[in-house]
């Protein structure tokens, strides 16, 4: 995979310039929407839902655990990170977080440069979780792509190959790569 590379503006960012979007913008934004339906279209028959509700988790408590398991940083982030990764507030994230702590899927220690902050990482139990529950997603995503036309699968490929070096983007791709290989 090639290396990844820096963006233009993120989300955030390009959103916030305060301006019309352009038509073109629009466009894309509508067109990968009908993907994203269409993705969840062919669905994994609940099974995600079903792995998050086995084990009591909220829908921000698992996106953090999610969130966590993607991380890219140097050792592991702190509770600010992870609450600007998911665009939620900290004290939300934080009881999200104590809960965690309390069922032994993630842990947290004291940051060794900033004693104030809090390191948070999963623990085997919260990443069994976590790829539980990639793996029922990703049956949508198969299913999705076995129904693709062998030109249809090469442009989709094109495509998302260029999306794959985005710095947003390559973490998570590389840890999908990984659980993929480990099958």
């Amino acid at each position: 995979m090639p290396e990844t590379t820096s963006t233009a503006a993120g989300p955030d960012e390009a959103l916030a310039a305060g301006s019309e979007l352009d038509p073109e913008v629009r466009e894309t934004a509508i067109r990968v929407g009908v993907l994203i339906r269409r993705l969840f279209a062919y669905g994994d028959g609940g099974r995600s839902l079903q792995v998050a509700d086995e084990h009591g988790l909220s829908f921000i408590q698992l996106k953090a655990m999610i969130s966590l398991s993607a991380v890219a940083t140097d050792g592991a982030p702190c509770i600010q990170d992870v609450a600007e990764d998911l665009d939620v507030s900290m004290p939300s994230l934080s009881r999200a977080f104590d809960s965690l702590v309390r069922k032994g899927l993630i842990s947290r220690s004291e940051d060794p440069d900033d004693r104030r902050r809090r390191r948070i990482e999963l623990t085997e139990a919260g990443t069994g979780i976590v790829n539980e529950f990639i793996h029922a997603r990703m049956e949508g995503a198969l299913r999705f792509a076995a129904s693709l036309e062998p030109a249809e699968r090469e442009a989709l490929d094109s495509a998302v190959g260029m999306l794959l070096t985005r710095d947003d983007i390559a973490p998570i791709y590389r840890q999908l790569e990984e659980m993929d290989r480990s099958e």
